[in-house]
């Protein structure tokens, strides 16, 4: 008897989660698919992008490098018979970015880290940013800038990091060492 209980623990108390682990994987997990999504945007849209982190205050955002003019003003105004009209352009739209704005929806807003976790820096080419702002560029050809991100309990205990692979379409979530 109590080796089937001992059997049972064996199985069951790695996979219990006292809550500190759990909340940081989910912010972790919640980050790696903004980068994600900002990556398939980019290359969809044909615009840069950026990822936003807000290291001091745990805070992150998607923007993009809005097209200047909206499609309505470059058809004139009107959609339908004026757009079938226009000549197909075969080349890619402009790369030139006056400024970033947030995109339409959810993930356009600032995320907030829950108060048990923390962004604790991000490292990119530059060094580690334990403070401030760092803004991840995504191309359209999906390339995007290299980075480390850790995210851990608001004391630094617990932590896992965001790997962000330039080049191969890759975000990985794994336990910082």
């Amino acid at each position: 008897m109590i080796a089937i209980f001992g059997l049972i623990a064996a199985m069951v108390l790695p996979n219990i989660d006292l809550g500190g682990s759990r909340i940081v994987r989910g912010e972790a997990q919640d980050l790696a698919t903004a980068i994600e999504f900002a990556r398939q945007r980019a290359v969809m849209t044909g615009r840069t992008h950026r990822v936003v982190i807000e290291v001091d205050r745990g805070e992150h955002w998607i923007e993009w490098a809005a097209p200047r003019e909206s499609v309505s003003a470059a058809t004139g105004g009107e959609a339908g018979t004026a757009e079938m009209e226009r000549p197909l352009e075969l080349v890619p739209p402009p790369l030139d970015v006056d400024e970033f704005v947030p995109i339409p929806g959810e993930l356009g807003r600032v995320h907030r880290a829950d108060d048990k976790t923390a962004i604790l820096g991000v490292e990119v080419s530059g060094g580690l940013a334990d403070h401030g702002r760092v803004e991840l560029r995504i191309t359209p050809d999906g390339a995007a800038d290299p980075a480390s991100i850790l995210v851990g309990d608001a004391d630094g205990g617990n932590a896992l990091r965001i790997e962000v692979e330039p080049l191969a379409d890759a975000v990985r979530v794994v336990h910082a060492e």
